[in-house]
């Protein structure tokens, strides 16, 4: 008898081909990912870190293994904190495979009239004002999202002094009014949510002190990439340095209080709300700032429209801002917050509304004063829908649209949900996707999306082609649940299943980060008005005398 181990002969192993390899190692690589979550919960038991000497030995580990098998560290580092926020964070919750959130619209022609939805840069900015001076304000009919609230939690870490309602959003002023600035940073680990506004608009503030501050976040922050930020920090006298060397984004420490330059050009890289951020906080620098634009077209375009609406707030506070050709001047100053400012249209949310007649027919008509962008005001008025302005409101009514149009509109990722359903339609239209690495991910989510629906489209792979030319609108049935990358496809889904009924969510809960009342106004359809005011309970009058006490004098 032999030692050796029985072997049975299986035959030659069939032929695969690359798709099916690489099918094959994702799904055991999935797997993997969901074995190891598992794992990291135990190990974490219940709270959102895991012991730092057992992190400590994971990472050790997945750097040398990763360097053995020649992988960018950078981008292994990524890769293991992504791992990390699987295991630990909280993730989005979503509905059940069997009960999707399915979109059928009511076939009826749309009659809208509404208070539209107020603008959220300019809600949010007005709240930083009203905190950073301790004055203050009432704002009406916001759109309270999960974003805004985040950012008043965090003000009011600072000593700020804000409140929200289901109405609207107030500042309660200081006790007693001083020339110091009332924010405080130094000694204080301030929680900046999820929103890499609220995290740039802090950092904003905390420059003009000199000390130390620490910042920490959720998973968004985590893995948000704050490199852009170190060309223009040194020139304000300060460093933001990660607090896990792991990682790029929170938690950092800032180091703040050398010279700052009363001038700094924005980088290509400069997220534009961060240059937005830097807008609002600079009246309270020594010398105010000024802000160039960068040289590069497609980020100037994005960063100019950032800084316009600061503009247009600290103008609304007697801030005397002005845009000089490229450049942003804000002066060092003293702001003065309305006490009850009068908020305009939102213009992304508002454009999406009034698309709804043109894909269910009909009208629609917000109260408001409305600016729609150049390149959306453009694709409107292309494809045939575009909006009136008549009686302090923008009204749409249904129309045919034009086929073929280039939408322009869709570079910016707010508005290129839009642009596909618009461009699905209208039967055909060249949708141009945004640049860099968020054109990436639009174009691979664009895709799987129009698959789904059964629409021809032609979407070039060449270098530079960043557009997707859709040639016929949906022919096949929605079959599945689709989870929208983002609030704004949901919004643009909702507009597609005029067309398409039956789209199923798993995801629609999204649309807390960006407008939650939606889903009321689209359940209303065909019909939507404003909702009625909350009764109140009538006050309550004793009819039975009082006792009272009587004094006779002597």
């Amino acid at each position: 008898m032999t030692d050796s181990p029985i072997t049975f002969d299986k035959g030659p192993r069939p032929r695969t081909t690359i798709l099916e390899d690489l099918l094959d190692i994702d799904a055991r690589l999935l797997a993997q990912v969901a074995r190891r979550i598992r794992l990291v919960q135990r190990a974490a038991k219940g709270r959102q870190v895991l012991d730092r000497d057992l992190e400590k030995q994971l990472w050790s580990a997945f750097d040398q293994m990763g360097r053995q098998q020649n992988l960018d560290p950078r981008l292994a580092r990524q890769l293991f904190a992504l791992l990390g926020s699987f295991g630990l964070e909280a993730q989005p919750q979503r509905r059940a495979a069997d009960k999707p959130f399915t979109l059928i619209p009511r076939s009826e022609a749309a009659d809208v009239d509404i208070t539209g939805p107020r603008s959220r840069a300019h809600t949010r900015l007005l709240a930083v004002l009203a905190a950073a001076t301790g004055q203050a304000t009432r704002l009406s009919g916001v759109v309270l999202s999960d974003p805004l609230i985040e950012l008043v939690k965090a003000l009011n870490q600072c000593a700020a002094h804000l409140a929200w309602s289901d109405d609207g959003l107030a500042a309660s002023p200081l006790e007693k009014q001083t020339d110091e600035f009332p924010l405080l940073f130094e000694d204080v680990l301030v929680f900046a949510g999820e929103e890499p506004f609220t995290l740039y608009v802090l950092l904003a503030m905390a420059l003009r002190d000199a000390g130390r501050s620490k910042f920490a976040g959720g998973a968004g922050l985590k893995s948000l990439d704050l490199r852009p930020l170190d060309v223009l920090l040194p020139q304000l006298g300060a460093r933001l340095a990660p607090m896990n060397p792991r990682t790029r984004g929170l938690p950092a420490r800032l180091e703040s209080g050398g010279r700052m330059a009363s001038r700094i050009e924005l980088a290509p890289e400069t997220p534009p709300l961060f240059a937005q951020a830097l807008a609002i906080a600079a009246w309270s620098y020594p010398e105010g700032l000024r802000l160039a634009l960068s040289k590069e077209p497609r980020a100037a375009a994005a960063q100019a429209a950032a800084l316009d609406d600061a503009v247009a707030v600290l103008n609304l506070c007697q801030v005397k801002a002005v845009r000089k050709n490229d450049e942003y001047v804000i002066p060092a100053a003293k702001p003065k917050v309305p006490k009850s400012p009068d908020l305009p249209l939102d213009p992304a949310l508002s454009a999406y509304v009034l698309a709804l007649p043109v894909m269910a027919g009909g009208f629609a008509r917000l109260s408001g004063n409305l600016t729609l962008p150049a390149p959306v005001l453009a694709d409107f008025t292309a494809l045939g829908l575009a909006p009136a302005f008549e009686g302090g409101a923008a009204i749409c009514r249904n129309a045919a649209l034009s086929p073929c149009q280039n939408l322009g509109m869709g570079a910016d990722p707010k508005y290129l949900p839009l642009a596909l359903a618009l461009a699905l339609k209208a039967g055909g239209a060249t949708v141009t996707l945004p640049a860099g690495p968020a054109g990436t991910v639009a174009r691979a989510w664009t895709m799987d999306l129009l698959d789904r629906l059964g629409a021809s489209f032609d979407a070039s792979d060449e270098p530079g082609d960043d557009t997707i030319v859709v040639t016929s609108g949906p022919q096949m049935p929605w079959e599945g649940v689709w989870t929208a990358p983002d609030a704004w496809s949901t919004l643009g889904l909702a507009l597609i299943s005029f067309i398409r009924p039956g789209i199923a969510l798993d995801n629609p809960g999204g649309l807390a980060a960006l407008w939650p009342r939606f889903w009321a106004l689209f359940n209303s359809l065909p019909i939507a008005r404003d909702p009625a005011p909350a009764p109140k309970e009538p006050e309550k009058h004793d009819t039975k005398p009082r006792n009272r006490r009587v004094r006779i004098s002597e």
